[in-house]
Formats: structure tokens, sequence, C-alpha cells
């Protein structure tokens, strides 16, 4: 407990401190400020402006007319600012006298790169764009959500960022979504990037279903429109000041706030339905050839009865009993955010109930957030929030699984159908006797997740020049997982399980956050400002579970464990602490010449005893080019030009526990009676310490045409050191696993480029382009002196490769004399696991202010995908007609697919598990993955309706809408082996393709 106590008083400080500044505010004569803000190049008004008071915490939006009003600014001289993702910040000097109005308008050009936008995330001192020397990326949900198909976080992300790479591994409703950002860099640790909302690190990751390939996520327990942005760190160079577990990068989510002086509020109503289908896959039949047994007039097979011996009949259970389905997708939310004079408040409440397409799969999240931000003074401020979760995730079995829709469909035979009256109790063309549709729809799979995030943030400016933020803040989870196989009377399952099991886990995690960061700032002279920062970062994380399993029931009514004939039971505790300590100093030169320096210095609870403190350094800098007097013959071409580079260091931390050396219990009987002993556990490594990531990342951003086209270019070289393998050690030592030790090395390279374009701004038609492009170099440079060993399915460790580059014995050359393949003596590579290659393009045109119509197109190039769908059913339990029609294939491609095949060595025997090459396909796609058209109700409608409504619109979109690929089978972008080095198709649900009809209504 006694790091909860630690939070809480320091808690109870910054309360103490926040009521202090507030009891000493001296109140001030005010006035109004108001005006309107419209485009400068079509006059029309623009929305979601954020107008603030320069210098303190004041800020109010423009509504649907552009109009806003500030309310108690401080009398005197007033300086505006005017922000917007897409237009060029202004700032205006205005007059404000006690009790009266100031008008004061804007005109802002559009501007599709912005140097002065304020950046949160991986910052410190001067946080806008410009002075940063490491880029990180931004994404604006509400430009997103208005027109895309988009229920969950991945879906925001989804081909927006470069170098950012999601994968939805399977079609299943509620399953995980894999995030790598500039690849991946680690083969025993995480490489899913860090997660923080408001600046509190919250429990994030994958939970294991107890299948192979299908996981639940924790990024779907969070609501898309709770979100006002989502800033992304790509990597060590931008990440150094989240410390020792950042290198897979950063994700900050910040939350929807109130609105402070701007004594008003709107609300906002969301109605959406959508279905999801499956129905562009032709799912394969099962082929088999007629026995003689069959064909005969006695026997109960329909399909071979009266056919001729050998007749290669076909059946598809999948489709005979219709088990795929319409998935539907109902989604609701409301949001209500406004101020007064000196507060905000923003509350939000959201549902989404979704079935998937096969009929055990359903989703059900419900969220409410509040955040409450106070303005005592213009000294401190104070912002609070709270989110509320609840997640129902329902999935069915499938992947790897022998219980599953698609393992019973897909490697059941035809020559099991019969129309006897006990069907029922047999195969009938499944997999296995008596499991049928009623069998798998009954298994049980179910995750409810209960979570509470909340977060504290103190801004406190005792002086003009000293600022500082102190954020605390706690992330709870309860996880109650089950998994019940029902008693049933037809063996169903097999074994004690007919008889009914519940297998259950109870897990919470608990993750408190606390972060400090000062900032001195001095100006010198009118050319240079230096800024100085300090901080401390502590998070601690506690992880308990309880799993139990109970096996035979009286009653499916009641299937507690404790009413089972018997139980077990077992569980596990972790807890790890890690603390930052950071400086950073950043000079600056007229504003447009920027240098950083800065260093953290981490401790963490799972280093090994021995491994010293992680020390994390960074320097970089950033030149508005374009601002220089030198540059302005080039002005007329480029508005904007920035150059910046940056070199920093992150990690990744052990798990905990990895360090230690631990004994497992083992019961022992000496003298007749049981007694309580241990055996060797963990080897443990005292010196262990975390990965070591650097990287160097420089780049240009540039603005040109007036701002009608940007980019973003930038090219990176991260490099993985101390990287954490299994050590072999003699087995004879006793240890049931091996040691872990910083042992390889890996790198990542590539450029990443984002391109925007308005290529039409006319009051009537507006046509805008955004595109971005990735190359990806990932080579796994060392493995310490280990010997290359399998990693995934199908993937191995070979120095000079992709990590777990798919590997096979491939085909030389094919013997067909003696009617053989010969293959090379070892493992070669034969596909990448990541894309080398991928880009993406949107097109949005907007007709008469009022229609507007947007696609997405994606691809991922020079990647491969294990079918082990297609190697099971044609190799091991063969079900296709691939393998049984001699007609379909040549006899050369028939020996090169199926063997026999022999060693190029010695001509020995090599087994077609090894010589899988021809199930190692190109995944190379291109997707249209996004198609919509929106309506926005032009004014003159909505003030018939009534004055209150102040927009209204309604949505047509469509997801996965078609797909360009030579890939056999049905999406070469699932993975039946979520999570880990894998790329493989196994008896996996495909993406579905999605329909969504929305309503938005503001007033």
């Amino acid at each position: 407990m006694s790091h909860r106590l630690r939070i809480t008083r320091w808690a109870a400080a910054v309360t103490s401190l926040a009521l202090a500044g507030s009891l000493g505010a001296q109140q001030a004569p005010t006035g109004t400020v108001s005006g309107k803000v419209i485009d400068a190049a079509t006059k029309l008004p623009i929305s979601d402006v954020r107008i603030v008071l320069v210098g303190t915490q004041f800020a109010a939006p423009t509504n649907k007319d552009g109009e806003y009003r500030l309310v108690n600014v401080r009398a005197g001289s007033a300086t505006i600012g005017a922000l917007r993702i897409g237009y060029k910040s202004q700032q205006q000097t205005v007059n404000v006298v006690a009790g009266q109005t100031a008008t004061l308008n804007f005109e802002l050009g559009q501007s599709a790169i912005n140097l002065s936008e304020v950046v949160v995330t991986g910052t410190a001192g001067n946080q806008e764009r410009k002075a940063q020397s490491a880029l990180v990326a931004s994404v604006s949900p509400a430009d997103i959500i208005k027109d895309a198909p988009v229920t969950n976080v991945a879906n925001l992300l989804q081909s927006r960022v470069p170098g950012v790479a999601l994968s939805a591994a399977s079609g299943t409703k509620g399953t995980a979504t894999t995030i790598r950002i500039r690849g991946a860099s680690s083969i025993n640790l995480s490489n899913q990037p860090l997660l923080f909302i408001d600046g509190v690190r919250v429990n994030e990751g994958l939970i294991g279903s107890g299948q192979s390939g299908q996981a639940f996520d924790r990024l779907n327990d969070l609501n898309p429109e709770e979100i006002e942005s989502i800033e992304v760190v790509k990597g060590p160079a931008a990440a150094t000041l989240y410390g020792a577990d950042a290198s897979a990068g950063v994700i900050q989510i910040i939350t929807k706030k109130g609105r402070a002086g701007s004594n008003s509020f709107q609300q906002s109503l969301r109605l959406e339905q959508g279905t999801a289908n499956v129905d562009y896959w032709n799912i394969p039949d099962n082929y088999g050839n007629c026995t003689a047994a069959l064909v005969a007039s006695t026997s109960t097979n329909p399909l071979c009865r009266g056919k001729a011996v050998g007749t290669l009949v076909s059946d598809n259970p999948l489709k005979r009993v219709g088990a795929f389905q319409d998935g539907t997708e109902n989604l609701f939310n409301y949001g209500i955010r406004g101020g007064g004079s000196n507060y905000g408040f923003s509350l939000n409440y959201g549902s989404d109930n979704s079935t998937g397409t096969l009929p055990n799969n359903a989703f059900n999240r419900y969220n409410v957030r509040s955040n409450v931000n106070y303005i005592a003074n213009s000294k401190l401020n104070i912002d609070a929030g709270l989110g509320l979760v609840q997640t129902a995730v329902d999935l069915p079995d499938n992947d790897n699984n022998i219980f599953g829709w698609l393992g019973g469909g897909l490697l059941g035979s035809p020559l099991s159908r019969t129309d006897a009256a006990n069907a029922p109790l047999t195969q009938d063309g499944w997999y296995a006797p008596a499991r049928q549709y009623n069998a798998i729809n009954s298994i049980k799979r179910r995750l409810l997740t209960k979570r509470v995030t909340s977060s504290f943030t103190a801004n406190y400016t005792p002086f003009s020049w000293f600022t500082n933020r102190f954020t605390a803040g706690m992330d709870f989870a309860n996880d109650d997982q089950n998994l019940f196989y029902p008693k049933n009377d037809s063996t169903w399952y097999g074994g004690l399980r007919d008889g009914g099991e519940r297998q259950s886990t109870s897990r919470g995690i608990e993750r408190y956050t606390f972060d400090y960061l000062g900032n001195a700032k001095r100006q010198w002279g009118s050319a240079w400002e230096t800024n100085l920062s300090f901080g401390l970062q502590v998070i601690s994380t506690r992880n308990t579970s309880l799993n139990a399993t109970g096996i035979g029931f009286v009653t499916n009514s009641n299937n507690s464990i404790g009413s089972a004939a018997t139980n077990s039971a077992g569980g596990g505790f972790t807890e790890q602490r890690q603390y930052g300590y950071l400086t950073q100093l950043q000079v600056g030169n007229q504003n447009k010449r920027f240098l950083q320096v800065g260093v953290r210095v981490d401790r963490n609870s799972s280093f090994g005893a021995q491994a010293p403190s992680f020390v994390l350094p960074k320097i970089g800098g950033s030149w508005a080019i374009s601002e220089e007097s030198f540059f302005s013959p080039l002005s007329g071409i480029f508005n904007d030009l920035r150059l910046r580079a940056a070199y920093g260091t992150t990690g990744r931390s052990p798990n905990p526990g990895d360090a230690l050396q631990t004994l497992s219990a083992a019961a022992f009987n000496i003298t007749g009676s049981t007694g309580a002993g241990a055996v060797l556990g963990n080897p443990g490594n005292f010196d262990l310490k975390p990965e070591r990531g650097t990287e160097f990342e420089a780049g240009l951003d540039a603005g040109f045409l007036n701002g009608k086209l940007s980019a973003e270019l930038t090219y990176f070289r991260k490099t993985t050191k101390d990287l954490i393998i299994a050590k072999p050690i003699a087995p004879s030592l006793g240890f049931n696993s091996n040691p872990l030790a910083n042992l390889g090395g890996v790198l990542n390279e590539g450029v990443e480029l984002a391109v925007n374009a308005k290529l039409i701004n006319t009051r009537n038609l507006t046509w805008d382009v955004r595109g971005a492009a990735n190359t990806l170099r990932n080579e796994l440079t060392s493995l310490g002196g280990v010997l290359p060993f399998n990693l995934g399915a199908g993937g191995r460790t070979l120095v000079g490769q992709q990590l777990a580059v798919l590997t096979a014995k491939r085909v030389k050359s094919v013997d067909l004399t003696r009617g053989v393949a010969i293959v090379t003596d070892t493992l070669a590579p034969v596909g990448n696991l990541f894309p080398t290659f991928e880009w993406n393009i949107t097109n949005t045109v907007t007709i008469m202010r009022s229609l507007r119509v947007t696609a997405l197109l994606d691809a991922k190039r020079d990647f491969s995908v294990y079918n082990n769908t297609r190697f099971f059913r044609e190799t091991q339990l063969v079900r296709s007609n691939v393998r049984l029609d001699t007609t379909l294939l040549s006899r050369e491609d028939r020996i090169r697919r199926f063997g026999p095949f022999v060693s190029e060595a010695n001509g020995s025997a090599v087994t077609i598990n090894d010589a899988r090459e021809g199930f190692i396909e190109r995944g190379d796609f291109i997707r249209l993955r996004e198609l919509s058209a929106t309506y926005d109700v032009p004014r003159f409608l909505m003030d018939k309706i009534g004055k209150r409504v102040s927009g209204a619109s309604v949505t047509l979109a469509l997801q996965n809408v078609k797909l360009w690929s030579d890939y056999s089978g049905p999406d070469p972008e699932m993975n039946s082996q979520t999570g880990a080095f894998s790329r493989e198709d196994f008896l996996t649900v495909p993406n579905p393709k999605r329909t969504v009809l929305r309503f938005n209504v503001n007033f």
C-alpha cells in the first residue's frame, strides 16, 4: 500500500497548492471580447477555431457561424490568438474597456502545415511545433469521425500517420489490432506503443482469450467521441522524456475539455446503425473421394450413394447451416461542453452494441467521461477528469482451434455426411463427431471489464517566467474472464468436458502516475530565449489474478465453479515501480532557431539488482528557415520551410520478475506424508537491464503555394542494442527455463512522407487530398552468439534478415524423371514479415458546402503470409480439391507443391513441414478501405426546424469496400497469431465489409 500512500500525499499537496492559489486570487476590472472568424479565401465562417487569450488559460471555440465570445478579460491591452488545424494561426491585439465588449474579427488563410501549433506530447519548454526537433504526429478525431466509419481508436489511426502500421488480425468483432510504430525492435518484450490519456499512463496491450489467434484489446475500451486529439510519438528521438519503456513509441490521447470563458454550452448527438458481412468470401468446399462402402445402396452418405467409386464429392457445412450472418452495429453518443467565466465542463456518454458475423460474437461497451477545468486566476488553473467504462466481449472459438467454427467447418469431410436418423450425433461433414452448429455456438467465451480512469492536472505560474505542471492519475481495470462448455448428453466436446466445464479468471490491474514538470524561461535581450525544464515521473503498476477451473455440473444454470464436482485454482501477482528524473535545456534564437539538449535517468524495479540506472540522453535542433530574411526570394514558392534533426535514447524494460531467480512449489512424500517442497524455477539474471533504443531522425516540413500544399519528409534510423534473448544453459542445472540476457541487436530504418493538398478551394467546390507513404528496413543485426531459433508461425531469427522472416527449405529444381523436388539443405528466407513499403491517399470533395464525399485508399507491399489454412487442408487433413483433383495442377507443379522432397546436399527425405515454400504467399494488396458521403443540412433548413439546432448531418459510410491482391486467401491482413511474430492465416475470420448510416445533430 506504500505506493498508493505516496500518490495520495502528492495529490493532497497539489490540491492544497490549488486552493491556496485560488484563495489568493485578486479580482480586477474585466470586459468582453467577441467577434467572427472566416476563411480568407472563401469568406465562409470557420467553426471550432480555438480563440485564446495569450498568456492565460482562457479560451473559447467558434460556433457554426464562426462566432466566439471571451468574457472576464482583464481591462487593458489584450493579445488574442486564433488557432485551428488546417489554417495558419494568427494573433491580434485589442484594447479591452471594463464593462464593455470589444469586437475583434479574424480572417484565417488555409495552411496544411502550422508551425505555431502547440504540441503536448513529449515536449517541454516552448511547445510550438516549430521549436520541436523531432516530429510528433497529430490526429484530429473530429475531422475523421464526421465522415469515416469509426467505432474505435484503431479506426482513427488506420492509414492516417506514416510509419504507424495497424493490422486488424481478425474480422471477429471486439478483437485486437496490432500497432507497430517504425517496425519492431524486441523479441521477448512488447512492441506495442505506450498509451497515455491526459498525461496519465494507462493500461494498454492485448489480453489473451485462450485461443492462439484472437485476443482482447484494452484499446477497444476507449470511446473515440471522447477524444479531442491524438498525438503519436514515433520513436526514441521524440520519446526520450518518456523513459526506459518508450522505444516502441507513445500514443497520447487528449480528451475533450470544457470551454472556460465561453459562457455557453453546446450539445451533440450521434445515432448510428450499420451492418457487417463477409459475403465477398467464397468459403471453400471440402472434398473427398467416395469409397466402395460409401457408394453402396445401403450407405447413409447422400453424396456418395449410387456414385462410382473414386467420385470426387464436396460439402460445405458452414454454408449448409448458414453459420455466417450479418453483423449489426448500434452506436449512440451524447455530449455536452461549455463553461462560465472561469470554469469549463465536458460530459460524454456513449454506447456501442454490436454483433459479429458469427452467432456467438458480440461487443457491448458503455462509456461515461466527465472533465472539469477551473481557472482560479492568471496563475493557476486546474483540470480534472474521470472516465468510467464497462465492456463485454463475446468471442467465438476460431483460429488454431478444433472447437472453432472454421476448424469445424473447413476441416470436415464430405465422406462423413449422413442422412441417418442419428445425424446430429455424428460428424455429418464436420471435423469432430457431434460437434456441429449447436455445439460450437454453445461455447461461451467472454471478457467483462469494468474500468475507472482519473486524472488531475494543476498548472501553476507563480511568476511569468516560471511554470509548473503537476499531473496525477490512476487507471484501474477489473476483468472477469470466463470460458464455459455446457453440460450435454451428445458428447459434443469429449471426455469430462461433456459434463460441463467452466474456466474463470479474475484480474485486477492498477496503474498510478505522478508527473511533475517545471520550466524556467529567460529572455536574453530581444533575440535569445532559454527554457530550462526539469521534472520527475513515478509510475506504479500492480497486477493480481486468480484463476479457477470447475468440471462437472448438475445443471447448466448453476455453473459457478464452487458448484462443480471437481475444481482447481491458482493465482499470480506482480508489482512494478519506475522512477524517472529529467532535465532539458532549450535555446531559441529569434523564435526561429532552436536547440534542445536533455537527459532522463530511470530506475525500475524490474531491472536486475546489479544493473545501473538507465541514462537517456537527447539532442536536437529545429530551424524555421523560411522566416530568415535571405529566404524571401523563395517566399513565392515556400510559405513555410523548417529543417529539423534529433537524436535520442529510450528503451524497453524487462518484465517484472525476469531478473529474479525463483523457485517453484512441488509436493514431496518421503515419510508417507505429503509436504511442500520446491524445485528450481527461473534462473534469473541480476545484471539484466532494459533494451536500449537509439534513434536519429532528420527531416523537413514545407508549405507551398500559399498554403495549398504541404509536405513532411522524415528519415529515421533506430538501433536497438542489449536485445533481451533467452540464453541456453545446461539442462543438468535443473532450471525450468533459460535465463534472459542482453545479447542481440535490431535495426529499423526508413523514410516517411506526408502530403496535404487543397487542389480546389472555391465557395461551392473544394477538393482536398491527403497522402502518406513510408519505407521500412527491419533487420536483425546480432544474436549475441545464440544460434538461430524459430519465432512465430513459420518465422526464424536469421542475422541479416527481418525479425521472424518466413523460412522454408526452398525448391531448387524438380526432377520429373525421379518424381522429386530438390530443396535446400537449410531453412532459407522466403518472405518478409513486415511490409517494406506502405502508402495511403484520401480524397475529399465538398460540393455546394453541403455534400462531402471521401475515399481512403491504402496499400502494403513486399510482405508474405503463411497460408496455413491451405497447408492444413492440402497436406495434413486433406480436404482441398487442389490436392485431390489431379487435373488442376501440372505434374511439375504438384511435385513442387506436395513433393516428395529431397535434400540437395545428400538426397535424404525432407518433410513438407520444412518444404512449405508453396504455402508462403505474397500478401501485397491495395484496399479501398473507406468510402463515405456526408450531407450537411443547410442553415435555412435548420432554421425551419428550430433556432436551437446549430448543425445536422447524415452520413453513409462503407469500410473494406474493395480488395485487390494476388493472395489466395480471403484477406492478407489476417493473422491467427495476434501479437506474436507471425503473419499466419489459419482458420481465421476475414475482415468484414461494413455499411454505416449515421445522424449527427448539434444544438
